[in-house]
């Protein structure tokens, strides 16, 4: 897609799953910081972090597909 001059979709997800990261750790360590136990702050963290490796992963499955079509 490089030379329709549209932006590389694999870099634009890449760039949303970092940020949802970073959200997921903030919202941990805010969580940690106000009290709430550390064991039920993570288990909220894994939960979140491993529901956005599975979109990621998805999503790139996406792109691959609609660049191969």
């Amino acid at each position: 897609m490089a030379d329709s001059g549209l932006p590389n979709d694999a870099e634009i997800i890449a760039g949303a799953y970092a940020e949802r990261v970073r959200d997921l750790f903030k919202v941990f360590a805010e969580s940690v910081y106000t009290g709430e136990p550390e064991n039920t702050a993570a288990v909220r963290f894994r939960r979140g972090l491993l529901s956005a490796r599975r979109v990621y992963d998805a999503a790139v499955e996406v792109v691959k597909e609609a660049d191969k079509a």
